[in-house]
């Protein structure tokens, strides 16, 4: 009787079983498209109402609360690849350890944690902090996790080219 778990299950058959033969392959993908378009817009937005509440912040604030924010993030992406990777080895969907490390750094948060930030009520008194720490994990994500992906992908031999 939740409108959200409504909303996840349309969602869930539409992805699944609408696309059947209630649309044509052509205009399936200007659909697709649109989604696409509408979530980078979606992403834009909150990244740009984010620019505004960051643009007059300290520089200061960064250094300890985000420091721990995106050490626990990564803590948190390690205890759950690592784990569920280890139980899945005896089993068909065995994940090379290689593969492993992607999961762990390629872990990209972004415009959901900012969006969840910004939506906090005004009367927390600790909402100032929170975004700040929120856009420092997420801008970490960004530019070293994002930035240093093809490297790591190139150093863990994973390339099509390392492959063949």
């Amino acid at each position: 009787m939740s409108g959200v778990l409504a909303t996840l299950t349309s969602g869930l058959l539409v992805g699944n079983v609408g696309w059947k033969g209630a649309i044509s392959a052509k205009a399936r993908s200007h659909v697709l498209a649109f989604w696409g378009y509408a979530a980078f817009l979606a992403n834009s937005i909150v990244f740009i109402l984010i620019g505004g509440h960051e643009a007059h912040q300290p520089v200061g604030i960064f250094a300890g609360s985000s420091a721990v924010a995106i050490a626990f993030v990564l803590l948190g992406r390690v205890l759950a690849i690592y784990p569920l990777c280890a139980l899945l080895k005896p089993t068909s969907l065995k994940v090379d350890l290689k593969y492993q490390h992607v999961l762990v750094w390629g872990g990209l948060r972004g415009a959901l944690a900012l969006a969840l930030s910004l939506a906090l009520p005004q009367n927390i008194a600790e909402r100032g902090d929170i975004i700040v720490t929120a856009f420092a994990a997420v801008a970490f994500s960004i530019f070293v996790q994002g930035l240093t992906m093809p490297w790591l992908i190139k150093k863990l031999g994973l390339t099509a080219e390392q492959a063949a």
